[in-house]
């Protein structure tokens, strides 16, 4: 049994793992859930959503990982070591893997490279659209921001770090992590930069024979794999992008939302989609407790 530890509110992003393969049994349960019950059933645990987690569930959620991992049960993602969105990327770019920097906007810095953009810490929410050329726009969109009631302490400023695979065309690549195994994904094909979701009837057929050949041989699992180690991930989703030949990582999602099966109109991105829930599925049996 694997058992994904969510945020309330977050609970539907592995249910498609439910029943998806005879030979697993998956269960999603709430932190605040599984905080209450006096005996956990015997599985393996998976602990996501950490970037959501407050203090003091953080913390809990810390003290429940040691009395399991004590206790002989298998855990993934230790809370009490899994670094924020803003401490990855900052230590990406001190290790010299990334060639981008992100602030706080509280640290009252200046980036050193423009244009940048605005997000939230803590959320998995698009970025802000705007991409900010100078200082003094960038001041004026941070002001804008918090206007709207986006807190000022949970504000980072981001330097722009993506390329075009075609002419107005953005691709974002993503590879799970599953314990020991590196997975690929699927590509996001866009026309804007944040690249979050992807749009239909754009991507040309030659870029879905490339993502056949990622899904297939996952030639970027080698570079994305020290990431993981320095964010303290052992289950996760990294998305990342590819500049000027180089893997620039932007994020690692603990509470990824896995899809095993989606129609779409490309018979070779069917293909990678089937490959990748072979994969994944594989990965998640090399993880798997048997329940007691």
């Amino acid at each position: 049994m694997i058992v994904f530890l969510t945020t309330g509110d977050h609970d539907y992003t592995h249910r498609s793992l439910i029943g998806a393969d005879p030979d697993l049994e998956i269960r999603v349960i709430d932190y605040a859930k599984i905080l209450e019950l006096r005996q956990v059933p015997r599985a393996t645990y998976v602990f996501t959503d950490l970037d959501r987690l407050g203090t003091e569930p953080l913390s809990m959620s810390a003290h429940l990982y040691i009395q399991l991992r004590d206790h002989g049960v298998r855990v993934l993602n230790n809370p009490a070591r899994v670094l924020s969105r803003f401490g990855l990327l900052r230590m990406l770019l001190l290790k010299g893997i990334n060639r981008f920097n992100a602030y706080r906007v509280e640290e009252g810095l200046m980036p050193r490279r423009w244009p940048v953009f605005l997000r939230i810490d803590g959320t998995h929410e698009s970025p802000l659209p705007e991409l900010y050329q100078n200082a003094n726009d960038l001041e004026l969109g941070i002001e804008a921001a918090i206007a709207r009631g986006l807190p000022r302490s949970r504000l980072l400023i981001v330097e722009f770090m993506a390329e075009q695979v075609r002419p107005g065309l953005y691709r974002k690549l993503s590879c799970f992590r599953v314990g020991a195994a590196s997975v690929a994904h699927t590509c996001v094909h866009d026309t804007d930069w944040v690249a979050k979701h992807g749009k239909l009837g754009i991507t040309p057929p030659d870029l879905y024979e490339d993502e056949l050949r990622i899904v297939r041989d996952n030639p970027y699992g080698a570079a994305v794999a020290q990431a993981f180690e320095i964010a303290g991930i052992e289950y996760g989703r990294i998305d990342f992008g590819v500049v000027g030949g180089e893997v620039q990582i932007y994020e690692i999602n603990t509470n990824p939302n896995v899809k095993l099966d989606s129609e779409h109109p490309s018979p070779v991105r069917m293909e990678s989609g089937r490959l990748f829930a072979r994969n994944f599925l594989a990965a998640l049996k090399a993880i798997d407790s048997p329940p007691t």
